[in-house]
């Protein structure tokens, strides 16, 4: 672990809460690098230690059960992630209900491992769902609506239908500028799904042009 992370390990220990939820942050970081391995061990070992330490007592088991699920997702293992899916809506339609912010995010999540699946229908439903709910729940410009875009654009150019991926992937580039700025790591990643779906829609001038407003060491392979 990080400097940051083994002093609060040292001071507080390796089971105190704090600890545990930094740890999972943590974990939540390095998937987003793509280190998969790293970031799943983080977070089981976080998850296995609020289990044995507080039960529930923080609130917290649901929020590691969902970032193990997203992890197990990117790393093709579905039948494990849908299992902790199950288990964490379970939890949140108890705790609160359908609509709630909570709720559509598992559902958003849910989708993407859908559509990782090809079970795009299904993926389509949850997605729309998500953004619908968020939209109503959070407004229009909120970073969880340009999220549900973003991941219901890739679903639509997974299957071709550029002409419905195109506007959400836009919308999700220019309201994660505005709302997050041109460098955090959403904002590039929704740019270099845009780029991608201009080179698969053979409209390289377009690609090209999103591609200039990338750094260079930001450029992803698509």
């Amino acid at each position: 672990m990080p400097d940051g992370a083994n002093t609060m390990r040292e001071e507080l220990g390796e089971d105190h809460w704090a600890t545990l939820d930094a740890q999972c942050e943590l974990g939540r970081i390095l998937m987003e690098q793509d280190r998969l391995s790293e970031a799943e061990k983080l977070i089981s070992e976080a998850l296995r230690n609020q289990h044995i330490k507080y039960s529930d007592a923080f609130g917290k088991t649901i929020v590691f059960i969902k970032a193990l699920a997203v992890v197990r997702t990117r790393q093709g293992e579905y039948a494990d992630a849908n299992d902790l899916f199950t288990e964490a809506l379970k939890d949140r339609k108890h705790q609160f209900d359908e609509n709630h912010p909570h709720t559509l995010g598992i559902l958003n999540d849910i989708g993407v491992l859908r559509r990782e699946q090809k079970n795009y229908a299904g993926a389509e439903k949850l997605l729309r769902q998500a953004l619908d709910g968020r939209r109503l729940k959070l407004g229009m410009d909120h970073p969880a609506c340009f999220e549900s875009m973003h991941e219901l654009a890739i679903l639509y150019k997974e299957q071709g239908d550029y002409n419905k991926a195109e506007p959400l992937l836009q919308e999700a580039v220019e309201g994660r500028r505005l709302k997050l700025g041109d460098t955090h790591p959403h904002t590039l990643k929704s740019i270099n799904k845009l780029i991608a779906l201009y080179e698969a829609w053979n409209k390289p001038e377009k690609a090209n042009q999103w591609r200039a407003k990338l750094p260079l060491n930001q450029l992803k392979e698509q």
